[in-house]
């Protein structure tokens, strides 16, 4: 049997009331120890401003990538959602607040973590991920982002994403060295919010195809969840737990999307050439 790749990324964006953040990310370095299975943290940079010692924490744990998914969760594309049922259409920023967010949470994590950010999950992720966008890359790579994480709809700006979509390279734009890491299947707040919160059990066996496809065909399946929805009704993470468990059992290997992009980066032979 081929053996598949599982990335697993929590975007850390909770900024309403409560002590949601600090109580996620106590439980899921627990659930992430206790099966050795490694994970990147992608921050806002406001939630990381209202939680410090919870993320000192959790970023003195080795199993634990720290990247970032802007300062205030503002979209770098716009999106137009079309559901079947709905259109909704959700703008984008300008490319100087673009900048503005991604070097102020850049900033964040080095004074309080001391943490280096080269990657980024672009919040509400898009189809086709940045090809579009030549001018947000260039914008991206002088803030020093090196991997994104963007690419997250299909056609109808809406979901699942297949397998069929890898990871890849934003050569023909001109920038060989800024790796595409994708997300597949459903965004897990969209998902339970259609099966119903409390339905776990439903949204275990939703990740499960992917996770096979994953292991059977030798690809990489790269998940995504959050903070606030992976709490809501199961504080105990139970449901994340159950996926994880499950993807080891299916033989899954784990990396943190950093070490997946310095890997990719040094199986690198074949010059690029950009027209």
């Amino acid at each position: 049997m081929p053996g598949g790749t599982m990335l697993v990324g929590y975007d850390v964006e909770w900024m309403g009331e409560g002590d949601i953040t600090p109580g996620f990310l106590e439980r899921i370095r627990h659930i992430h120890n206790e099966l050795a299975i490694p994970a990147t943290l992608f921050i806002v940079g406001r939630t990381l401003e209202r939680c410090v010692p919870a993320f000192r924490e959790i970023a003195s744990d080795p199993l634990f990538d720290i990247q970032q998914h802007t300062y205030s969760h503002q979209l770098l594309k716009t999106v137009y959602i079309e559901t079947g049922e709905s259109v909704r259409v959700v703008r984008g920023v300008g490319l100087d607040r673009i900048r503005e967010e991604v070097r102020r949470t850049t900033e964040l994590l080095r004074e309080h973590l001391g943490r280096e950010c080269t990657g980024l999950t672009g919040p509400w992720c898009y189809y086709r991920g940045l090809r579009d966008r030549p001018d947000i890359l260039e914008t991206l790579w002088e803030e020093g982002i090196r991997f994104t994480r963007t690419d997250g709809r299909n056609a109808s700006d809406w979901h699942p994403v297949e397998l069929d979509l890898q990871p890849y390279w934003y050569d023909h734009l001109g920038f060989p060295e800024i790796l595409e890491t994708t997300v597949h299947g459903w965004h897990d707040s969209t998902i339970r919010d259609i099966l119903g919160w409390e339905s776990l059990d439903a949204w275990v066996e939703s990740v499960k195809p992917s996770v096979d496809r994953a292991a059977t065909e030798g690809k990489i399946y790269s998940h995504l969840q959050h903070d606030w929805s992976s709490i809501r009704e199961d504080p105990e993470l139970t449901a994340t737990k159950a996926v994880l468990q499950y993807a080891r059992e299916q033989t899954l290997s784990f990396l943190s999307y950093h070490d997946y992009h310095k890997e990719q980066l040094a199986a690198r032979t074949t010059p690029v050439t950009v027209e």
